[in-house]
């Protein structure tokens, strides 16, 4: 059971390290027509792990280039597929939970 409990942990992390992704990418598709504005990202997952674990917030970052429009497009993208991937592993684990203890499947 520690393993499942684990498992939805790190997919709970994986969620909250695309949604903050998530908004920073907002944030500067708000911004890409003001002068001179740089693009804010999030650090990736793996050097946020430890800070997911302990429930901080996901450290963002002031990136030393302009905004583009093509770029946030394409960071908005990976951010969904990581959304999606986290949420998968989420309904996979309680769906081999409910299995384990005999309860209906969904």
């Amino acid at each position: 059971m520690d393993t499942a409990l684990s498992v939805l942990k790190l997919s709970s992390g994986m969620a909250r390290h695309a949604a903050a992704s998530q908004m920073a990418t907002a944030r500067n598709i708000a911004q890409v027509d003001v002068p001179g504005t740089k693009a804010l990202r999030v650090k990736g997952f793996a050097e946020s792990f430890d800070e997911l674990e302990r429930g901080d917030e996901v450290q963002q970052y002031t990136e030393n280039k302009a905004v583009s429009l093509e770029a946030e497009m394409l960071t908005l993208a990976e951010a969904r597929g990581r959304q999606d991937a986290a949420i998968a592993m989420w309904k996979s684990t309680l769906n081999m939970m409910r299995l384990a203890v005999g309860g209906p499947q969904r």
